[in-house]
């Protein structure tokens, strides 16, 4: 198990070759170590090396690549070679290095129809070609764990999966749409694909962990608040009514400062007093005319005379 959350095929395989170890090699390996006197760690790759070629038959791997141990040791090989610590300068080219342990480790009898250095020797290349070939390693066993846990993932797998998947479409399509023979991993690409495996990888998703839980607790305290309206609804409520009030007061301070200026520098005045005067006028008689057709209505009922004059 490791920071993604599952035990990968690729690194169990990778563990499964550091293991291996011929103790009997150490004549061959203090040669090796000689010829390749600038860079670290070569003795102890070389006791690796020669046990899992005196083992090769006997090997045992996990995930997409199980039945092809040759491909499993090869990346291993070239990852270790890229890995090797030079006194100098970093190991980005490892021609020198493959000749060198062509010439004093000889292993074709050994692993017949398998040929260990037909990789590209620049680093850049192949780390490409591992990230694809990890991948592709692990596709089944990660589509499997993610089906069983509902697409729920740490925030490690989710990274390792979209890098992967960039990865694997971007190099897809230069491969089948580029200058292919200029590319150095192309020709690995294709070696992949067929006969060991169909790298059709569809992409994968799966929501995080932390992100996933947070969402149902959320809901779950939300439910029995019955009291009243939730925080995030009366702040909704509460927000508008300040709008309210300034929405109502201006538009009314506006018609007051207007009616000002009229009265105060037009005719409208003036012209508001005789309106309003008239219109009492006629009230006025409205009601002097309502109390005259009253009284008459009296006068014929009591049959009294009663003399009227208007004001």
């Amino acid at each position: 198990m490791n920071d993604l959350g599952l035990s990968l095929p690729s690194t169990v395989n990778y563990d499964i070759l550091n293991k291996k170890k011929d103790y009997e090699s150490s004549v061959i390996c203090d040669t090796l170590e000689g010829e390749l006197s600038d860079y670290k760690d070569v003795f102890e790759f070389c006791e690796n090396y020669t046990g899992i070629i005196k083992y090769f038959k006997k090997l045992s791997f996990s995930g997409e690549f199980a039945n092809y141990p040759c491909i499993v040791v090869k990346f291993w090989l070239y990852d270790r070679l890229f890995n090797l610590r030079n006194k100098r300068q970093e190991v980005t080219n490892i021609e020198n290095i493959i000749s060198k342990i062509k010439a004093i480790i000889k292993v074709d009898d050994k692993i017949e129809g398998c040929n260990l250095f037909d990789l590209p020797y620049s680093k850049e290349d192949f780390d490409i070609m591992k990230s694809l070939y990890d991948y592709a390693t692990n596709y089944s066993t990660i589509t499997a764990y993610l089906r069983d846990n509902s697409y729920i993932c740490n925030q490690y797998l989710k990274d390792y999966i979209n890098t992967n998947d960039e990865i694997y479409i971007n190099k897809n399509n230069n491969c089948n749409y580029g200058n292919k023979g200029n590319i150095g991993y192309c020709k690995v690409f294709e070696y992949l694909k067929d006969p060991y495996i169909k790298l059709d990888l569809s992409t994968l998703s799966c929501r995080v962990k932390g992100s996933e839980a947070s969402v149902p607790m959320e809901r779950h305290h939300e439910l029995p608040r019955e009291e009243g309206p939730p925080e995030n609804l009366k702040q909704k409520h509460s927000l508008p009514f300040s709008n309210i009030i300034m929405a109502v007061i201006f538009p009314l301070l506006g018609i007051f400062f207007f009616l000002f200026i009229l009265c105060k520098f037009t005719p409208f005045k003036s012209w508001l007093k005789s309106h309003l005067l008239k219109k009492k006028i006629i009230q006025f008689y409205e009601d002097e005319e309502y109390i005259q057709e009253h009284l008459n209505k009296n006068y014929r009922t009591d049959r009294r005379h009663i003399c009227y004059h208007p004001l």
